[in-house]
């Protein structure tokens, strides 16, 4: 997704410069948390940040990792509620900071910034209503599956060309998954056996990406 401000003019762009504050958040560090009011738009200039939701179990969902040149929190603070999602970064990553105030008052006065924010906000929404239909629909074989597809388009790989550039605990795999830390292990271990994959500690080698996108029931 392009960023937002985009739609920015020159003298516009230049006024979000002078405000904005930057911050490196270092692997684990959070950016904000689930039930704090948004203060302001964070905005990704390097590295990436997992958005993820905590139910009512304390269990955390993975929504998606946001990276360079996207926006996270917008939803809250266009709506003025509490975040429902936390951010948190995955690696050591530069988020920038632009006040509450200069956000409305460029959407105010730019038209086509507002429409950026709704397209923003209804992209968001799709891609959660898709997510709910497959947590519904697919086993979690092809959830798996599909979750390293979406690590190796995100993050990309080694200079192998297929080692996925993220080294995320089997516990962060079964949280963008949506299942037990144990199924998430036992799918792995299944797709070394079909030798999908390789695995070496959190390092995973994607072997054969077509049987992967098979086995994601991502195939044309």
């Amino acid at each position: 997704m392009h960023s937002t401000f985009a739609a920015l003019t020159v003298l516009e762009t230049a006024e979000v410069s002078s405000s904005k504050a930057c911050h490196r958040y270092e692997r684990g560090v959070t950016v904000f948390r689930q039930d704090e009011f948004a203060r302001g738009l964070y905005c990704i200039h390097h590295g990436h940040v997992k958005v993820s939701r905590t139910g009512h179990d304390g269990r955390e969902q993975i929504l998606r990792f946001a990276g360079p040149g996207e926006q996270i929190g917008y939803a809250s603070l266009i709506t003025g509620e509490p975040y429902t999602i936390n951010a948190t970064a995955v690696e050591s990553s530069s988020v920038c900071f632009i006040p509450r105030e200069l956000i409305f008052n460029l959407i105010r006065e730019n038209t086509h910034l507002a429409l950026r924010f709704m397209q923003a906000i209804s992209h968001e929404l799709d891609d959660t209503e898709r997510r709910v239909v497959e947590l519904a629909q697919k086993t979690v074989r092809e959830r798996v599956a599909e979750a390293l597809l979406v690590l190796r388009e995100t993050f990309g790989t080694d200079d192998d060309g297929e080692t996925i550039r993220i080294q995320l605990t089997r516990e962060e795999i079964a949280d963008i998954v949506g299942t037990a830390p144990e199924s998430v292990i036992r799918m792995l271990s299944e797709l070394k056996h079909d030798q999908v994959i390789e695995t070496a500690g959190r390092n995973i080698r994607i072997k054969n990406l077509r049987s992967l996108i098979q086995t994601a029931n991502l195939a044309q």
